[in-house]
Formats: C-alpha cells, structure tokens, sequence
C-alpha cells in the first residue's frame, strides 16, 4: 500500500502494523478499552496539535496522518478511505462528542442487502440489529433490500439477516421455512480499516429450500468521511504548490514529521499504525474547548487563507511579487514552529495521568507568543495580497493606457546583423559613446550636448546591418529603450506618425517611472492619441520626471529616409534632438542615406548631435573582403572549386569594385550561387564600366537582369513594375501578381526564382514578393536606366488600377462569403477569415483595399480603360458588393476615405484638363 501523500513514495510492509492494528481492535478485549481509558487525558492534548503535525507532513508532501480518537476507545468517525485525486466535495462539520453516551455510535452504515438464489419470489428478507428488528423494502429495480432509514453499524454489533418464506395461520404452519447469517461487525470494520475501500461487501452462503443462497450485506462510511476527507486533499494539493518557495525550511519540515511520529508513537503503538496510514481533520478541534479555543481558532483561521494563497501566490510568482512571496513563506515558518512546539509539549507529558491540570505558564505564553504571530501574518498577508492585487490592476490600466499610443512591434534580428568579425572597431566605439555617462559623470543631468548620433552613408553600405548589430549590443548592456526600423515597402514603417509614439512606449516599457507619468498623462485627457500630441508625449513628459534611470537609455532608428517626406523627417530629426537634449540619460542613434533633407535637418542642430559616413570606416575594405570570403565559400565547395576561388587577384578586384557597399558582395553572391557556371558569370560581372561605387552597383544589377531576362524585357517590366508599386502597401504572392498584369503565374514564379539576387519571398508575408535592396528601386525606375530595363511606375499604376477595378467588376457578388443568414453578424460567424481566404483571392482582396491609392500616381483622366473601369465599379450593385466585402475582411472604416480620394482624383484630374 503506498503512501497517499505522494505517489513517489516508498510503499509500506504493512504485515506487523497489520496485526498489531488487529490485535488492538479485537472485540471485549478489556485490556485495549483500559488502555484508551488510562490515555484518554493524554490524548486530550495531543488531538490539540494534531492539525500542526498534518500541515507540517502535508507541506513537505510525504506522508499523511489520521490519529486514533481515543476519547471513544476506537479509530473514530473522522476515519478517511483514501480517494482518487481530483474530485471535489464540500466540507461538511463532523460533530463529534467525548461523552460515554456516543461511545457505540456507528462507525459503518449498513446501506443494502442483496440475495442470490434460484427462488424467484415468495420470500422475505428480515435484518436484525443487536436484537432490534429492522423493515426491509425490495427494490425491483436496483434488485436491493433497503431499509428506510440509516443503519449505524458499531464493532460490537449483532448483525443476522434471515431468509424466511410461509405462513402461519392459527397456529398451522404452510410452507414454513427459513435461513439464517450472522455477520461479525467487527471483522467488517477491520476489513474496512485495512482495505480503505469505500464499500465493503459481505458476502455468506446458505441453503434455502434447498438451493444455495448467497446473501451479501453492503457495508460503508458515514458521508461526512468523504466530505472531510475532500477538504484534506484539497488543501494538500494547494500547499504542494508552494514546496518552490520554502527554501531552507523544507529539511526543517522533514525534521519535524520524523519527531511527530516518533513522539506518539512513544505514546501509543496503536497511532504508530495511524500515523502511517491515516488522515487528520481539522474539524476535530471545533469541539475541543477552554485552553484549546485559541489553536482552534488558529486552525480556522490557517484553513481559509491557504487555499487562498495557492491562487494569490500564482499570481504574485508570475507578477514577481515579492512582498507576497515572502508573506507565504513566512506562514510555513510559523507552521514548523507551532508543530515543533506541539510535539516538544506532548513528550514532555507522556507520563502525566492528571492532564486536566492547568496549563504551565511557559506553554501559555508560547501559545500566545504564536497565536500572536499568525495573526500579525494573516494581517501582513492580506495587506501584501491588497497591494499586489492593486499593482497587477494598475498595470494593467497602464498597459491599456499605454495602448492608446497604437505602437508598431518592430525587433532587431541578429541574422540581419554585421557578419561576425566585421565592423568590430565602430561598433565598440558607437557603443561606447552610447552608454558612457556624461561628462560630469552624472546620468541624472538635465543637459547632453551630444546626445543623437547620426550613421549614415549610400545605398548598400551596411546601415541596417550596423543598426541591428548595435541593438543587439545595446540589449546585452542592458541600454536598449526602444527601436523602430523604417521600410519603404511596408505601410507601418513608413509611416512617419507611428516613430514616435512607438518609441514613447518602449521607453514606458523599460523605465516605470516614466511609464507612470505617462499613464498619467493618458488617463487626465481620453482624447490624447499618438495624432494629437506625440511629440509632447515623448519630450514633454521629460522635464516633469522626478526619478531618472541609473544608466542611458538608447533608442535606435534606422533607415529614417524610408519613412515620410522632407517635411515629417524634419520633425522628427527635430523632436528627438529636443527631447534627448533635456535629459542626459537619453541618447538616440539614427541611420540613414544622406539625403539633402536629412543632412539640413540635422545642420540646424549644429554641436548637439554626433555623425559618421560608413564609408569612411579605415577598416572597411577589410571587414568587405573577409564578407566576400565568407559570401563565396559555400559556392565553391558547391561547385568543387579550391578552397582559394576565385584566387587572391579575382578577390582583390571584387573588393576594389564594391567601393565598400556590402551590397555589391550580396547581390554578386546571390548571382554566382544561382548559376550553373559560377567563373563565366563572375568574369562578366567584373567587366562592369567604371565609375562611382553606386553606378559599379548599379551595373552589376543590369548584368544579373539581363543574364537572366534574356529577350523578356517587357515580361520583367511588366511583372516588376507591379512588385514594385504594389510592394509600398503589401507584398503580393505570385498567383496575385499574375492576376494583376495579365501573366501566367508560372511565368511570375519563374522570373521571381531567376532573380533571386534581387527578389525574395517573405514567408512571414504569405509568400510575398519583395525586393532585396530599396537601391534596385532606385535603379530601376532611375531616370538614368536603360530604356529596356527601367520601369514607369505612373503608367504601371495606372495598369493595376486598371487592373484592380476589372478584377472587382467580375468577381465581386452579394454574400460573396456563404454565410448561412443575413441576420448573424460578422463576430458571430467562427470562420470568417478562413472563409473570405477561400472565396477571395489575395488579388482580389488587395484590389478592394488599394485601388484608389494607385489612382493619386497618375496625372490625369485619358485613359479610357481607366475611366471605363471606374464607372463600371461604382455602379449598383457592384458598390453594394465592394461594401459587403470591405465588412467581411474587417475593413469598412477604410470605405468612406477611399471614395473620398477618388472623389478629389477626379476634380484634380478635370481642372489639369480645363487647364
């Protein structure tokens, strides 16, 4: 039989304690009865602590108690089977009394009788209870004797049961006759306490007009057992949940249980038995009376606010609470030391037979001492729930707050970072400037002369490269505040009003002081949005700060010139140089092109701001070569060229003709490892004309093109100018491209392959096409291009739009989803987006949301098929249908502007004519 306190542990010889245990409870045995009697006072204490010694084993999970209830010479109605973990029941008061009166009260209930016999009917069934006859009912359907009232069964109880068929009549007997079972109660109650079965069935066989009966009596525990023995379990599986928390207390625990049994097992063999196979209730102390009130009163107390504590301590682990943590270990340290008291108490009694006596003093005060020390816990506790509750509601209000901003998740990636062993020096000395303290040696100062770092350079030369890199470096210190990485192809990050505010929540996110004085903020004015007030949110806020972070705090913005015009990228260069300029504990780093607006931005902050060109970096050349090093080994060992290819002086010219653009090394890579004759292609990419390092790059993008274009100029037109225009609001996959220019999706699919160095599928963006570089935007639609490369993006936009309106007019329809009723809206409906994937392609789906964007990009209203295919779409009930479908994908709000722009396209468009 194993443990019940945990299923891991050792399992028990339970053949002596067997005997023993059989020995003690044998029927009229007088010598165990004066035994119990000449214990009873000892035992009146020590039910007094027997609640500490069940916490104490059920915090350490090893082992579970229910001591002998002597006051009534038997192991009393409190006796738990053991029971399956995971059922529940309610706790039910088990009334007990020490009076010789309740000494025979039934420890079983005898709850039905069942007969085997090949006698069908005629018969009945009498039961006899210590010589007082008992009614028993037949149940046709449970086929059970049942009596109408309980049967409480005692170890000295006489129990017969007889089978009796006829009459008698006058004194004349018919058919008369009659088989009678006596069933030994206390071999039943025995059988309980050693099988802890929840039914004991017993089962006698007879004959009965001749045929073999079997009768079987069901025997079980009162109810309150159960209910009882519920709340034990509970209450065990909440305090298993706190072992983490106890640290040094737990061998103190063990400890314990081991003197706990020692000591009353010294008392009496009889609970040497008990402390190994049964369990305490704390319901016994709610009878126990005069110097006991104040442990009962304890143990009322302990038995609500555990259970409690499980779901609080959860909370507090995961919310890093502290206060609280400490609070609960605290109560088992209580709870060892009452145990330990208890226990030492009981010993130093054990041979007193006048345990009525008063109480010693010492004990008095101890138990006070205690008594005392669990309700300044419980006062302490509940404060720390109050303020642990109050700070997980006040963050969350924060974090809703905060939400207001509408911040956009932007991460560095490490992928996306600086080769190992390249750009090494910069990076240590950007880094450095980042977060050595001010020249005064104080963070704390309300002044920082240089506090934004511009890094900037050409296409291609590694800024977001060194942008990633340092965010990863800045994350390691412990400096990093927020970032925000800008991207032409993507509506988010470029849009100008999302850089701000979502800076203004990663620095909430990071220093909760500020994090505060901005919930604050929020919550005194509900119409502060990111649009109203962003740049009073970030450097604003900053002068009213009281408390300041014990080091810098870095944000970083890269790519700044994908994002916005000259116009928003003049207020934030401004914004972030005022808001760092307050606080010496900010500081921000800024990558970009040098774009003429950028570089005027920043003059106007002359000597409060520090910049570097990327391609004046001594070590570049070196950190290129060992990239290229790096770039081209995989394609050699692919190809089985030496380990040295291309060769020193082939590796020299590609270093000189990258003029430090990282880019050029990428794009030429991409190139090499995606055709079948590797040397041919790298000869005639190093053939390139001379020039500036962009215009090298811009003709290496020109050979890669056309050495996989061959005559299929217009097809690349075509097919790359939609990827282009269409990227700035959402990569399309290839099936979606090829429905928007007319081409084959094969076609689409294998030109994207071919220009791998180039092109490359987002996976994160369902497959969508995107472009490597924004410098291959820039060249292709440069007016410097070759003609038969460079792409219109005016007449490309206006194809798509075409495009776009086609593909709506055909496709669009009413109740375009199948949704089964008009009435259920569309929150109601479980599968909605799998069922918008399903009926509208992605083509059709950009098309609805992005149609007029493309008409602001064309000049005027000449086009025919342009006019043709607006006034087909705006009509009934196609409208209708574009509306249901805006409804469906989520995007109604959009509606209104989009008609809107349409609406001014056109006045525009009429007035340019009259012109």
């Amino acid at each position: 039989m194993s443990l019940m306190g945990d299923p891991g542990a050792k399992e028990l010889t339970m053949d002596n304690d067997r005997a023993e245990l059989l020995s003690l409870r044998g029927a009229g045995s007088e010598s165990v009865k004066g035994r119990a009697r000449e214990d009873e006072q000892v035992e009146e204490s020590g039910v007094v602590v027997q609640w500490v010694i069940a916490i104490s084993a059920l915090v350490s999970g090893t082992v579970e108690y229910q001591l002998c209830n002597k006051q009534t010479d038997r192991l009393g109605p409190n006796l738990l089977p053991p029971r399956q973990h995971g059922t529940t029941a309610q706790t039910t008061d088990l009334a007990m009394s020490s009076s010789t009166e309740d000494e025979d009260k039934g420890l079983l209930y005898l709850h039905h009788v069942t007969v085997e016999t090949p006698i069908k009917s005629g018969y009945r069934v009498k039961l006899n209870i210590d010589h007082s006859d008992i009614q028993l009912a037949w149940n046709a359907r449970t086929s059970m004797w049942k009596s109408q009232r309980s049967l409480e069964v005692a170890e000295s109880s006489k129990v017969q049961v007889t089978l009796k068929t006829g009459r008698t009549i006058a004194t004349i007997s018919f058919g008369k006759d009659k088989s009678v079972v006596n069933i030994d109660a206390q071999d039943v109650v025995q059988q309980f306490l050693l099988s802890m079965q929840p039914e004991i069935l017993v089962s006698k066989k007879t004959m009965f007009r001749q045929y073999p009966a079997t009768i079987t009596v069901s025997f079980r525990p009162p109810p309150t057992s159960e209910s009882i023995r519920s709340t034990l379990y509970s209450l065990q599986e909440s305090i298993r949940e706190f072992r983490h928390i106890m640290g040094d207390t737990t061998q103190k625990n063990l400890d314990t249980i081991i003197k706990c049994g020692v000591a009353f097992s010294e008392l009496d063999p009889r609970s040497k038995v008990a402390f190994r196979v049964l369990t305490i209730t704390f319901e016994l102390l709610k009878q126990q009376k005069g110097r006991d009130q104040m442990v009962s009163d304890l143990t009322r107390q302990l038995k609500r606010i555990l259970p409690f504590a499980k779901e609080a301590l959860k909370e507090a682990i995961e919310e890093n609470a502290n206060i609280l943590q400490k609070a609960i270990g605290r109560l088992y340290t209580l709870t060892t030391d009452i145990a330990e008291f208890s226990c030492d108490y009981v010993k130093r009694n054990r041979f007193n037979r006048l345990m009525k006596s008063v109480i010693s003093n010492e004990d008095q005060d101890q138990i006070n001492e205690l008594t005392g020390g669990f309700k300044e816990l419980v006062e302490d506790f509940d404060r720390a729930v109050n303020v642990e509750m109050f700070k997980t509601v006040r963050s969350m209000e924060e974090k809703m707050l905060l939400d207001r901003l509408e911040p956009i998740k932007t991460v560095y990636k490490l992928d996306r970072g600086c080769m190992e062993g390249t750009r090494i020096g910069l990076l240590d000395d950007i880094v450095d400037w980042a977060i050595r303290p001010h020249a005064d040696g104080n963070v704390s100062g309300t002044s920082n002369p240089r506090s934004v770092y511009w890094l900037y350079g050409i296409p291609g030369v590694g800024k977001t490269a060194m942008a990633h890199s340092i965010c990863a470096r800045l994350h390691q210190e412990g400096r990093l505040g927020g970032m925000f990485f800008c991207r032409r192809d993507d509506p988010d990050l470029s849009d100008p009003k999302s850089v701000l505010p979502t800076l203004v929540f990663n620095l909430a996110e990071r220093w909760g002081a500020y994090r505060k004085l901005l919930a604050d903020r929020l919550r005194k004015d509900p119409n502060l949005t990111r649009h109203s007030a962003e740049n009073q949110l970030f450097s604003g806020l900053l002068d009213s700060l009281q408390n300041h972070p014990p080091h810098s705090l870095v944000v970083v913005i890269d790519a700044l010139d994908e994002c916005g015009d000259s116009l928003t990228r003049g207020s934030i260069i401004a914004s972030i140089v005022d808001a760092s300029s307050r606080v010496s504990w900010l500081r921000v780093i800024v990558t970009s092109r040098q774009d003429s607006d950028i570089e005027s931005s920043f003059m106007r902050f002359d000597g409060r701001y520090s910049s570097k060109d990327l391609a004046s970096d001594s070590n570049a050349l070196r950190d290129i070569r060992l990239f290229t090093q790096k770039k081209l080994s995989p394609i050699a060992n692919r190809c089985g060229f030496p380990n040295d290819w291309p060769g020193d002086q082939k590796l020299d010219e590609i270093v000189e003709r990258s003029g430090g653009l990282f880019i050029f090394v990428e794009t030429l890579s991409q190139l090499l490892a995606r055709g079948l004759d590797p040397d041919k292609y790298l000869s005639e990419a190093l053939v390139v004309g001379s020039g500036s390092a962009l215009e090298r790059l811009y003709n290496l993008y020109a050979t890669s093109i056309r050495s996989q274009i061959g005559r299929d100029e217009e097809v690349f037109r075509s097919a790359i100018g939609a990827i282009i225009v269409t990227g700035q609001y959402r990569p399309l996959p290839d099936e979606a491209v090829a429905e928007l220019t007319g081409l084959r999706t094969n076609i689409v699919t294998v030109l994207v392959n071919k220009l791998g160095s180039l092109l490359y599928r987002d996976a994160g963006m369902n497959g969508g096409i995107r472009i490597r570089h924004l410098s291959i935007i820039d060249f292709l639609t440069g007016a410097s291009t070759p003609e038969d490369l460079r792409v219109d993006t005016k007449q490309t936009n206006r194809d798509v739009a075409i495009s776009c309106f086609k593909l709506m007019t055909r496709e669009l329809r009413f109740n375009i989803c199948g949704i089964e009723s008009s009435f259920t809206s569309n929150r109601d409906v479980i599968d909605l987006q799998s069922r918008v994937d399903r009926n509208m392609s992605a083509a059709l789906q950009y098309s609805c949301i992005h149609w007029s964007d493309h008409l602001g990009h064309i000049p005027d209203t000449r086009h025919k098929g342009l006019i043709k295919g607006l006034d087909e779409f705006t009509r009934v009930p196609r409208l209708l249908y574009w509306m249901e479908a805006l409804s469906v994908m989520g995007k109604v709000p959009i509606g209104d502007s989009l008609l809107r722009r349409a609406s001014t396209w056109l006045k525009v468009c009429q007035l340019l004519t009259k012109l």
